[in-house]
């Protein structure tokens, strides 16, 4: 928990009761429109009483654990007269209610106990927590008159549960740290360069560094990451361990395991998204629909003391104890995240602007150890990205909600004339032309609030709502800079999108926001390039870790004479076939074959008939658990050909050590096919750099990124050798081996070189 608190936190803290979602009276309420009530409120009372005033900070000092933290906040309205003083806040709402709610009472009671403990002698005070009907301005106010001393006691009251349960927080974290300090690494020995980086990972987080580094894949830089972030923990310090794909997670609990093996020590939280751990169907989110939401906040804490018993809490951790205590497994990984050591994730909760983790923006003690980075850039983008469908709004307008299905009609006439100015085909356009869609929107969302809509009784609203509400709430990221607008029409389609073009900026003020940062991945060469990707200028910490294998522990060959060009992929197939053949005859053993599509892998596996070698491929579409499936197949023989796609799960991540490979051959470069977003992109790089930055950008470094991955699969241990074969001539292109791993020694062959090639380096072993 972090040292400053509000006032609000407190009162969530201690007096919060009841549902998860209870149930909301009239329609939702904006923020904007909230402040304009209140403020109108506090207008005629600042022209009836001179004494009245508005916003009045007050504060106090605390201590936990021998640290002196504040209590602050701002009470919205205060009328002090010679010998009583009246405490006022207000909360505007859809619909007035028949009671306060305990959280809001409390707020107002903390404030009078703050008031009084700074400004004694008093002896009346009567506070009063007023709410406003959004709609019609009408007021509702709850008052009482406590005497000075029973506000003090209230406000002690609630800083006494809140420091004791920061003092047990701390004192286990004490205990954590001291284990920490003399914990050793776990593994018999530091692989190549694993020390080194441990090294320099704990200096960067000591000093709060943003650090990009490069570890080649089999360096074992999970753990070589997270030991150190262990050992450089204070005691209010926590690690968000963010991954871009679930076998990210996987690798995070392996080496938190390695670590602490009995589980004691560290408390570990593994955050699933909300649709994978959603126990009831449908995914309500509604405490009378939903048994886990109803009486949430009375048997929380006894699920959170048991996830903390358990040590590291995966995802079926969660599922259990959440079934145990009968409460929601995503809002209880939520909570628990708040007193773990390590918080393990997706991207998208730390940097997704509509989904992120509220509770943890802008927590300086919070380092952050960001897998995969070359993800990084490409992700957010994703999270940046906002499109509208004509689809989805005229599926809506089936609505039997007539106020609705109108605004809806309005949104379908803004794109049916945007399409008109245009034509059809996708084309840039100005962002001032989507100011009658916006307009539509906000009005769209307005009814849809001021109705009071329950979105589970009218399903057919549900997706439109959403991206209606992500479009408004886009404009508060959106900027002409880096995003640019477009629209694709064919027939009755058409879709609406504003694209980020270089989500640096972005990254770089969120990631700002938190501790140390790690960014680090086996696949960052050329590291400038990255930096810049990242909003990163050029004198930011980048290390390159050295490779922890021996040069002559693999071969790269480049085959220049197979062409995998699309229109020439049927002619070569033959060639290519061959090619594998001969590698696999010249030392028996398992393969990995990636294509750049799953139509190219179909192609080559019906075109390879029946032979000496199993053939088993991954199919489009194919579960994680179909995955897991395939995967012990492959290991399970002893001679085989595993065909993946380039970019796909198999392609990255997963650790293929249990099976051991004998080579990797790329088929084809695998460039993005062109489109108007990567030369949107393209364009944008050229403009702040040249025209080779663009080009780089916008299709090689996302091509390289797939074969490069995909490559990295092959050596995992010390003991490992291999043959990487690439398969295209471009792969001898300069602007393409920028990117290729500095440890890397490609030579330049014809097809019918392999077996001579391959014999050689089999023979050095």
């Amino acid at each position: 928990m972090r040292g400053n608190l509000s006032v609000r936190q407190l009162a969530e803290f201690v007096f919060r009761q009841g549902d998860l979602y209870p149930p909301r009276l009239g329609r939702a309420v904006e923020p904007e429109e909230g402040i304009q009530a209140q403020r109108q409120a506090q207008k005629l009372l600042l022209e009836q009483y001179n004494d009245y005033r508005c916003e009045v900070g007050v504060k106090v000092d605390f201590k936990v654990g021998g640290r002196t933290h504040m209590l602050s906040g701002r009470m919205d309205g205060l009328l002090r007269t010679a010998d009583t003083v009246c405490v006022e806040e207000y909360k505007c709402c859809g619909e007035l209610p028949l009671y306060p709610d305990l959280v809001d009472w409390a707020q107002v009671w903390l404030y009078a106990g703050l008031y009084a403990t700074n400004e004694t002698p008093l002896r009346n005070i009567t506070i009063r927590l007023i709410y406003i009907d959004a709609d019609t301005s009408q007021q509702l106010c709850f008052e009482e008159q406590p005497t000075t001393v029973q506000a003090v006691n209230y406000l002690q009251f609630a800083l006494t549960c809140y420091a004791t349960r920061i003092e047990r927080h701390l004192q286990r974290n004490a205990v954590r740290r001291a284990w920490a300090q003399e914990c050793t690494f776990p593994l018999e020995k530091y692989r190549r360069s694993q020390k080194a980086i441990a090294r320099r990972v704990y200096v960067a987080l000591r000093n709060k560094e943003n650090l990009l580094l490069e570890a080649p894949t089999g360096s074992g830089k999970t753990l070589a990451v997270l030991f150190p972030g262990i050992k450089s923990q204070e005691l209010e310090q926590q690690i968000f361990f963010l991954t871009s794909r679930n076998v990210g997670a996987a690798s995070a609990l392996t080496a938190v395991a390695q670590i602490d093996p009995e589980g004691k020590r560290l408390h570990v939280i593994e955050i699933s998204a909300k649709e994978k751990v959603c126990f009831v169907e449908g995914m309500p989110c509604d405490a009378q629909r939903c048994q886990y939401a109803s009486g949430y906040f009375e048997r929380v804490n006894a699920a959170i003391s048991m996830l903390q018993q358990s040590g590291v809490a995966n995802k079926q951790t969660v599922l259990e104890v959440a079934q145990v205590h009968t409460v929601c497994p995503f809002e209880l990984s939520l909570d628990a995240a708040l007193w773990a050591d390590i918080v393990i994730g997706d991207y998208n909760y730390i940097l997704d602007p509509v989904v992120r983790l509220q509770r943890f923006v802008g927590h300086k003690d919070m380092h952050l150890l960001v897998d995969e980075a070359h993800q990084l850039s490409p992700r957010t983008a994703d999270m940046l990205e906002v499109r509208l469908k004509r689809e989805t709004v005229l599926y809506a307008k089936t609505t039997r909600h007539t106020l609705v299905s109108k605004r809806l009609a309005s949104i379908d006439r803004a794109l049916l004339k945007l399409r008109r100015l245009n034509g059809e085909g996708e084309f840039q356009i100005d962002a001032a032309l989507l100011l009658p869609i916006s307009r539509a929107i906000s009005k769209f969302l307005v009814a849809v609030q001021e109705t009071a809509i329950e979105l589970q009784n009218y399903p057919e609203l549900a997706d439109v709502f959403f991206a209606c509400l992500r479009w408004q709430r886009s404009q508060a990221w959106v900027s002409e800079g880096e995003f640019a607008h477009t629209i694709f029409a064919a027939g009755r389609d058409i879709i609406v999108t504003q694209r980020c073009l270089d989500p640096g900026p972005y990254i770089r003020d969120t990631l700002a926001q938190y501790g140390g940062v790690i960014r680090f991945s086996g696949t960052l060469t050329p590291l400038h390039l990255y930096q810049k990707l990242h909003g990163q200028d050029d004198n930011a910490a980048a290390e390159r870790a050295r490779s922890p294998f021996a040069e002559d522990q693999v071969r790269v060959l480049v085959v220049d004479d197979v062409p995998t060009y699309y229109r020439q992929r049927q002619h070569s197939l033959p060639n290519l076939i061959q090619l594998i053949k001969d590698l696999m005859e010249t030392k028996q053993g398992r393969y990995l074959v990636a294509f750049p599509s799953y139509a190219y892998l179909q192609m080559f596996v019906e075109s390879l008939g029946r032979g000496s070698h199993q053939v088993l491929y991954q199919e489009a579409g194919q579960t994680l658990e179909q995955t897991q499936a395939l995967l012990e197949q492959f290991k399970g023989t002893d001679a085989a050909l595993l065909c993946i796609v380039m970019g796909g799960v198999l392609g990255e991540s997963v650790d293929f050590s249990a099976s051991q490979l004998c080579g990797v051959v790329m088929v084809g470069l695998g460039l993005p096919p062109p489109n108007l977003y990567r030369d949107l992109i393209a364009e944008h790089f050229a403009g702040i750099g040249d025209k080779q930055l663009g080009q780089a950008v916008a299709y090689i470094q996302p091509a390289l990124v797939k074969n490069i991955q995909a490559a990295g699969r092959l050596l995992r241990s010390p003991n490992d050798r291999g043959i990487i074969c690439l398969v295209d001539d471009r792969f001898n292109q300069p602007n393409v081996q920028r990117f290729f791993p500095a440890h890397w020694r490609s030579e330049s062959i014809r097809s019918s070189e392999i077996i001579s090639r391959a014999q050689a380096f089999w023979r050095e072993a």
